[in-house]
């Protein structure tokens, strides 16, 4: 991202409905797959400003990895020293290090020159039958002068995050869309001109949007533990790490 939304990310991270959204989403997805994920060992790649490794707790078994150090500098301030600078096309940890690795909001990102390296990467240190947590932007026409912030280089189709874990090792078990019900608003603020700055159902908290998106969210998220969604702002798969051959 660019340097300045990490900040814009720090301040908003713990109160914002969309935020609040997809680290709900995480943490109903990681505790259906993975129940006695408290005991197990965790990555997050591309931890941002740290707040769904705040969330995991444990830092004698859970770490972080960003490659901006804004970002890691910004994990210190909410006490997070279980956090280094890295590449995930690059992990400085051993094959089979992680029962479970969290990569949210990065494989999309101008700094991964290839997502089939960093998905590869992410296998490499996954255990055998290991989970991994992706989530992505989704669909190209959505790209918006948000995209252009954060730096976006991709927002896939699910066919195509389907091909990239199965073609790297990955058995999926979950792959859906989501922000679904509030795609309409997306499409009108991101493609045609509803918003001056591409970003979609921007808010400020405690604002009557602001709590009309988060009651809207939290109804999606129960339709999501049931069922997945055809169509959304982004993708969410859960895969789990192949057996050699």
């Amino acid at each position: 991202m660019q340097p300045e939304e990490y900040g814009v990310m720090f301040r908003v991270e713990e109160t914002h409905w969309w935020y609040q959204a997809l680290h709900r989403l995480i943490f109903q997805t990681l505790q259906s797959e993975q129940p006695d994920w408290r005991e197990k060992e965790i990555l997050d790649a591309g931890c941002g400003t740290g707040s769904i490794l705040k969330q995991l707790g444990n830092p004698a078994k859970n770490v972080g990895v960003d490659l901006a150090p804004e970002a890691v500098s910004f994990c210190r301030q909410r006490g997070l020293n279980n956090v280094q600078q890295a590449d995930i096309c690059a992990l400085p940890f051993a094959d089979a290090s992680f029962d479970v690795v969290i990569c949210s909001s990065v494989v999309y990102h101008q700094w991964v020159k290839d997502p089939a390296v960093a998905v590869r990467e992410l296998h490499r240190v996954l255990r055998p039958g290991g989970l991994l947590l992706l989530n992505v932007p989704a669909l190209r026409f959505l790209h918006s002068a948000h995209d252009e912030a954060v730096m976006t280089a991709h927002r896939f189709s699910k066919s195509e995050i389907r091909q990239l874990l199965r073609y790297n090792g990955f058995a999926i078990r979950r792959l859906t869309y989501w922000t679904t019900l509030l795609f309409p608003l997306a499409v009108i603020a991101r493609t045609l001109g509803g918003s001056s700055t591409g970003r979609d159902f921007h808010s400020v908290a405690d604002s009557l949007p602001h709590r009309l998106f988060k009651h809207m969210m939290a109804l999606e998220l129960r339709l999501l533990k049931r069922t997945s969604l055809p169509i959304g702002v982004a993708l969410l798969a859960a895969a789990r790490k192949q057996e050699a051959g």
